[in-house]
């Protein structure tokens, strides 16, 4: 699905993405929804992270033992 969704992007931020687009050949359109996805991406691991760390049920493991698992 596509939507047309009207924003202000400040000066320094859209000159940044049109240089991108310039250098990639894939338009700013793209960039934008990358960027977007990736810090919806980050913002969700965030709340799943925080929501993890404060659940007192949630077993936690020291980076040594984390390690050890992972054999290095």
């Amino acid at each position: 699905m596509k939507n047309e969704t009207p924003i202000k992007i400040k000066d320094k931020l859209a000159k940044r993405v049109y240089k991108l687009s310039r250098e990639t050949s894939k338009d700013t359109s793209y960039h934008l929804n990358k960027a977007l996805e990736n810090y919806l991406d980050e913002t969700d691991e965030l709340k799943e992270a925080l929501k993890r760390l404060n659940n007192r049920k949630d077993k936690t493991i020291s980076s040594k033992d984390f390690r050890k698992s992972l054999g290095i």
